[in-house]
């Protein structure tokens, strides 16, 4: 008994010895290569990120953006550099040609980066022929080293596992023979096990997860997007949400780092509440985050998009106080053969689209969003208009006068905007105001455009034919600080009674901040100005909101007019709409008219305004009048003879 105890004692420490020795090199070899997996993970997040900043140099060139560009640039070297020193064996290779794939994109980027800042038309040929090829060389490699060294330390995992298990049954077999002490040994032997295998499966979620919200890190998600991509189904419908919080860094600032921790982390959980259990919510770092939707009709996605913004939007409860912070939202649909860094690319291109709009959820669309070299050329030559002060009055504002039904009287004309580019002649708004919306141009611009309609209706009122201006005023003014002084300065310097202005705004544009936007209203209208509610029937605001705001006019969108003849359900939408302005003491207008059937049921329907091409045009300041008598001619031959007493109504002011 003796000695065969003293066999199986020595047995089992010579397997304690090498099965100790065996999981320490696995686990260690396992550490290893989860550094190397992580490491060359960050090449191929570092390499997607310089190439995003690249393109987004492209589409606004600025020393703020090339500062980016060479920040990613240097943090994609830097992780290369990372990759040489710790790789060994194979991997040593790998960081080596990485290396120099790095080296040669920089090269071609950093050309493409001084044809773009120096204008030179060759920057597309550029683009085509050597930084894309550059970049997808060098991303293709990064990929796959990334997988295949990700394999590799699954497969030590596994390695790992099967050394457990043979250590398992021949211990368990010394139990049977070796009493209490060999059970005594067994016990302290899978203890340690188990904590190596417990600190391997930690590391390796700490490398794929975000340790403060828990979620998964871009690194993880841009892996679960590739799967998602690459999965082999026809019916497949992925959808990307990029969310970035809006006033984050002021939390940090007034309330410390720990309650913008708080924030994060609450905005961690509000995301994964609005979005199903086989999603995934990812953060990608600082105040970014993304939401993979596997498998999501288009609807659905936008739905979701909306739903996360809603959640955003509310109060974030902080042990230092109360944190107001919202969220931008930009959806990307995957087309059939994307990449997942395209995917990526779409989403932030439409993410920075909601964030300049103010409108909170962007869908990506091509049209809109793709680098474009005539959007780029307009772009460019819109901001530096602005920023110049468009000396050579290139800005130009049609007016189109608005008709008061009851005596066929202009009183008033919306101010509408148009472009004489010296290269491309006279453009309509729907040719660029889609850029300079994406381009967040939306402050200078409109301020340039109210200084413009104040002077001229100053103009028009000094000659004694006062005429009250509409001006399109977008949801970004309203909740800037400085649109108050902004109207009011215009107006002391015109020398224009406020009562001849009139602020166009959409039901949409006091969604954002509805407190913050009736309060800059309620200013202005104490001065005299007037508010107008643009494109009724067209938004989501409520009831309520519509109660509070402090409106004069309430304007009817065209889509409820222009089959008004002949479509009993506008009708009955239009009276309604009437009947709820007069409730509100406010006088309407419709706009969109385009046939005399449409005003004469306006007319009986109580609409006090009309405007559209059935009465006149848009036409420069000094076609107006003119304009303005035809209008009335029109208005006067559909009014109803009886109601000015068989005599012809003489419009007043035009």
């Amino acid at each position: 008994m003796t000695a065969a105890l003293g066999a199986v004692l020595c047995g089992l420490a010579a397997l304690t010895i090498w099965g100790t020795v065996t999981a320490v090199d696995a686990a260690e070899a396992q550490s290893r290569a989860l550094r190397l997996d992580a490491v060359f993970g960050d090449i191929s997040t570092a390499v997607s990120v310089q190439e995003m900043l690249a393109r987004h140099y492209q589409l606004e060139p600025s020393p703020a953006g090339r500062d980016r560009y060479a920040a990613a640039v240097a943090e994609a070297d830097a992780a290369v550099e990372r990759a040489v020193t710790l790789s060994y064996g194979p991997a040593l290779a790998d960081a080596q040609r990485l290396r120099a794939e790095q080296g040669a994109y920089r090269e071609a980027a950093d050309k493409l980066i001084d044809l773009v800042t120096q204008r030179d038309a060759s920057a597309i040929a550029q683009d085509r022929l050597e930084v894309t090829p550059a970049y997808y060389t060098l991303q293709q490699d990064a990929t796959e080293v990334s997988v295949r060294h990700h394999e590799l330390a699954q497969q030590l995992v596994a390695d790992l596992r099967r050394v457990q298990t043979r250590m398992f049954a021949a211990t368990a077999g010394g139990f049977a023979v070796g009493l209490a002490l060999v059970a005594a040994i067994w016990r302290v032997v899978l203890a340690y096990q188990r904590r190596i295998l417990h600190h391997a499966e930690a590391s390796q979620h700490q490398a794929y997860h975000d340790p403060l919200t828990g979620l998964p890190n871009r690194l993880l998600f841009q892996r679960r997007l590739e799967g998602a991509i690459g999965a082999d189904s026809p019916h497949r419908r992925l959808a990307v949400m990029l969310i970035d919080m809006n006033g984050f860094k002021a939390v940090n600032d007034t309330l410390g780092h720990h309650a913008g921790d708080e924030v994060l982390m609450e905005t961690a959980r509000r995301l994964r509440g609005v979005c199903r259990d086989g999603d995934t919510v990812a953060r990608l770092g600082g105040d970014e985050f993304a939401v993979l939707l596997p498998d999501a009709a288009p609807q659905d996605a936008e739905e979701c998009a909306h739903r996360a913004v809603g959640a955003l939007r509310r109060n974030f409860l902080v042990p230092s106080g109360s944190a107001a912070v919202s969220g931008s939202v930009g959806l990307a649909l995957a087309a059939a053969g994307a990449c997942a860094e395209t995917t990526l690319r779409h989403a932030d291109a439409a993410m920075y689209r909601a964030k300049t709009s103010g409108k909170g959820v962007a869908v990506y669309d091509p049209a809109v969003d793709t680098d474009q070299p005539r959007r780029m050329e307009l772009f460019g030559d819109l901001r530096a208009l602005l920023s110049d002060g468009d000396p050579q009055q290139q800005l130009v504002l049609f007016y189109q006068p608005q008709v008061r039904l009851a005596d066929a009287t202009v009183t008033a004309a919306e101010a509408l905007v148009r472009w004489r580019h010296p290269q491309h002649g006279l453009l309509p708004p729907a040719a660029f105001l889609s850029v300079m919306e994406a381009g967040g141009l939306e402050l200078p611009f409109t301020y340039h455009l109210l200084r413009l309609a104040v002077e001229q209706a100053a103009r028009w009122s000094a000659l004694g034919r006062p005429m009250a201006v509409s001006v399109n005023v977008p949801p970004n003014c309203l909740l800037d600080e400085a649109f108050v002084d902004q109207v009011r300065t215009a107006l002391a310097r015109a020398g224009l009674p406020p009562a001849l202005l009139r602020l166009e705004i959409t039901e949409s544009g006091m969604a954002a901040d509805p407190d913050r936007a009736r309060e800059a209203l309620c200013r202005l209208r104490g001065d005299g100005v007037q508010v107008s509610i643009d494109d009724f029937g067209t938004g989501f605001s409520s009831m309520s909101q519509l109660k509070m705001l402090t409106a004069d006019e309430l304007k009817i969108d065209r889509s409820f007019v222009q089959d008004l003849a002949t479509d009993p359900n506008d009708v009955i939408l239009v009276r309604s709409a009437i009947d709820l302005a007069h409730n509100l003491g406010l006088f309407v207008t419709a706009e969109g008219v385009e046939d005399i059937a449409s005003l004469a049921v306006l007319t009986t329907l109580g609409c006090e305004q009309a405007q559209g091409f059935a009465l006149a045009h848009p036409v420069p300041p000094e076609q107006l009048f003119a304009e303005c008598a035809k209008a009335g001619s029109t208005a006067r031959m559909m009014l109803d003879p009886a109601r000015s007493g068989g005599r012809a109504v003489r419009p007043r002011n035009c």
